[in-house]
């Protein structure tokens, strides 16, 4: 079951995604955020916390932005 730190570590990969795209390392970041998609997944599979629940939901929404994001770039 996940818990703070595991929300910790998803901020920490979705930054270095964030950094990725600013720095036009479009392959590298699409990489990482199919990577961190996959984790989210796993992680909303696997609690049943609702304030965690809702902290993934975010990191989810963000993902899919970012992904959006990448899509428009190529």
């Amino acid at each position: 079951m996940p818990n703070k730190t595991v929300l910790t570590n998803l901020h920490s990969a979705i930054q270095e995604v964030i950094d990725a795209i600013a720095r036009k390392e479009l392959k590298t970041a699409s990489l990482k955020l199919e990577k961190i998609k996959t984790e989210i997944d796993n992680y909303l599979d696997a609690t049943s916390d609702d304030e965690i629940l809702v902290e993934l939901s975010k990191y989810q929404v963000l993902a899919q932005h970012l992904q959006n994001k990448l899509n428009a770039s190529e």
